[in-house]
């Protein structure tokens, strides 16, 4: 498994993830298959050769503040375990960052080349709901492992201020040739 030490910019900045030089965008038509729908998640990586996965969507208009994690986390995980009771793999789990906890769990799904072990999670940027999912074939030990490390990597940087220039001509100079005094 190959590590990665650099962390790569999503969202204008928002997001920093650790992400293997093997994942690449999916290609549209790949993706299109994939997520069957419209609102497909906003970027979308694979491991064409590995078969791994991995999604990214900053859902703008879903706000989730740091503290609604853990219940809402648990509400998606009761909503896929509606639809699908057997596929739950791991029970709703927080780890705690310094931007707040994040939420994940994971569950089974079933394509034509197999059964894949799919990592869903959720976590708070910007006071907005970033979502995502993660996933390999069930039987994929080592990449199992390489897909915790890179949510485990999920990091929203901090915003460094910045400051406007001011021009020495927009100074007012306060002497006693200009009729004031200090």
């Amino acid at each position: 498994m190959e590590y990665v030490k650099d962390k790569t910019l999503f969202f204008d900045g928002r997001l920093a993830v650790q992400i293997p030089q093997s994942f690449q965008d999916m290609e549209t038509n790949r993706a299109e298959l994939m997520y069957p729908y419209e609102q497909r998640p906003q970027i979308i990586l694979e491991d064409g050769e590995a078969h791994r996965f991995c999604t990214f969507s900053l859902l703008k208009e879903q706000k989730l503040a740091a503290n609604q994690v853990e219940y809402v986390i648990k509400n998606i995980t009761a909503a896929v375990v509606g639809l699908y009771p057997s596929c739950l793999l791991t029970d709703p789990r927080l780890v705690w960052r310094k931007e707040g906890a994040y939420g994940w769990f994971s569950f089974r799904s079933i394509i034509k080349e197999g059964e894949l072990k799919n990592f869903m999670y959720v976590f708070s940027v910007d006071e907005c709901m970033m979502l995502g999912t993660m996933g390999c074939f069930i039987e994929d030990e080592e990449g199992k492992k390489q897909l915790l490390q890179i949510m485990d990597s999920l990091e929203v940087p901090e915003r460094k201020p910045s400051f406007a220039r001011s021009s020495q001509s927009s100074l007012q100079t306060v002497g006693k040739n200009n009729g004031g005094g200090i």
